[in-house]
């Protein structure tokens, strides 16, 4: 027909009946997407759903790279008890865990140091130099040696924690004395053309809080081995039984677990995430206003063998578990026991959770608060001079209470002052003993007690 030979036109305004300013109906033109002529409908949905599947598949390809990299190995190697050398210090403890496999001489030549009890005389950390080594030993220069010089064995890297038999310029003068390493020192310690480096025979495993203690307490430097009164001194040393694992990621959490159950003068909680009874243990231990520490534990699949640490430790795996001062006490219905019965408060007293709450009650309750040790001499003459004035002060004798080492370390995070006596008039620290003479002569320390009330 001629009608269907005609070219496509665009009508007119008119034709349309569109007056001026009114809005233009759209018109479907050629090629446009849904026009007449149906241009770019045969590229539009294949694309779409080629875009699905391969969103899809990546999707897929995500969750099963997910699942398998979260599957939880298996640890084949079971946990056993290994024998280990612990040392007792005023400030705490800390054990190795010895390297046979890397030092086979070192090693018997240290246990024999420890049967013949070298390190309970005169012996102790003299040279501390913080962020590189904290070193012991036999106090004094011409101690005999049980064992003689030890020849460099040289295997393991001096890595933080790692213990090296400490020597001198001769590689083969090396024998009694140790230097526990404060960071990781494999570059500095390790074979050149100066000397065939340092023999590397133990591990600090337990009780890095109190390293770390000893080096910040103990002033940088060396100390000269007579000069006894500023040593750190062994009060302890002995062979002790603690698990292990030959695997290296499971003693690796192992050694992380007991490092946060080490935690000083804090309760710690062992969860899951998203525990209910962990709430319920955090809502009761808070009301004693004790520091709580939680770690969970489980719910990253890719740190391994947590479970298998904690078991080890308790023997137990089910979660919540509460511990306190490193010492394992129950899950929640324990606890709460412990609570009903009041044991609870009398646990976290001794074990210095609480000395947070004991000082701010003690100094804001009375007007006058002295923090003390029964054989210090300069508390002694504190005390000598309070009372002169009339005063009586609240006394807290540090020495004569388990938690006293706690509440001394929170006195120092406070006041910045590590000794006693501390004084406190009207819930301010005025200082040691010196202060409080200097006080005194001046005429400043009796009008500060009238002004608390301490005296009339």
């Amino acid at each position: 027909m001629e009608g269907t030979n005609k070219q496509r036109r665009v009508p007119t305004d008119a034709e349309l009946n569109v007056t001026e300013g009114a809005p233009r109906p759209r018109v479907a033109r050629a090629g446009a997407r849904g026009g007449a002529s149906g241009g770019g409908s045969w590229f539009g949905a294949p694309m779409v759903y080629a875009a699905i599947a391969f969103f899809s598949l990546m999707i897929l390809v995500h969750v099963w790279q997910f699942s398998s990299s979260q599957t939880h190995p298996v640890l084949t190697s079971p946990f056993y008890n290994r024998t280990m050398v612990q040392f007792t210090t005023k400030f705490g403890t800390f054990t190795l865990d010895l390297y046979p496999e890397h030092a086979p001489k070192t090693v018997e030549a240290f246990k024999e140091l420890v049967r013949s009890e070298f390190y309970l005389k005169d012996a102790g950390f003299y040279y501390n130099e913080p962020k590189f080594v904290l070193q012991g030993g036999g106090f004094l220069f011409d101690k005999p040696s049980p064992v003689g010089n030890l020849p460099v064995e040289y295997s393991a890297p001096s890595t933080e924690r790692m213990v090296v038999i400490a020597r001198g310029h001769k590689s083969d003068s090396g024998s009694t004395e140790f230097a526990i390493m404060l960071h990781d020192n494999s570059e500095r310690n390790q074979p050149s053309e100066d000397g065939p480096g340092y023999t590397t025979f133990a591990r600090v495993v337990e009780g890095w809080h109190t390293v770390e203690f000893i080096s910040k307490k103990m002033s940088s430097g060396f100390i000269a081995k007579e000069d006894r009164e500023r040593q750190i001194g062994f009060e302890k040393v002995e062979f002790v039984e603690r698990p292990t694992n030959d695997n290296y990621e499971a003693k690796k959490r192992l050694e992380e677990l007991t490092y946060v159950l080490e935690t000083p003068h804090s309760v710690v909680i062992v969860s899951e995430k998203d525990c209910p009874e962990k709430k319920e243990l955090q809502k009761m231990l808070h009301k004693f206003r004790t520091t709580v520490r939680t770690k969970e534990i489980g719910f990253a699949n890719h740190v391994p063998y947590e479970l298998e640490a904690v078991e080890a430790l308790t023997g137990r795996t089910s979660l919540p578990l509460v511990f306190i001062k490193n010492k394992y006490i129950g899950g929640l219905r324990e606890v709460q026991k412990l609570q009903q019965t009041g044991k609870l408060r009398t646990m976290l007293e001794k074990s210095g959770t609480l000395a947070e709450d004991i000082v701010w009650s003690a100094i804001n309750q009375n007007p006058l608060v002295l923090f003390s040790k029964s054989y210090c001499p300069y508390c002694k003459k504190t005390k000598e001079t309070l009372a002169a004035l009339g005063a009586k002060p609240v006394v807290f004798e540090l020495d004569l209470r388990e938690d006293g080492a706690a509440i001394q370390a929170f006195l120092f995070r406070v006041t910045h002052q590590s000794t006693v006596p501390n004084l406190f008039i009207k819930a301010k620290s005025v200082g040691g003993n010196d202060d409080v003479q200097a006080l005194h002569r001046s005429g400043e320390l009796v009008e500060r007690l009238k002004k608390a009330r301490a005296i009339d």
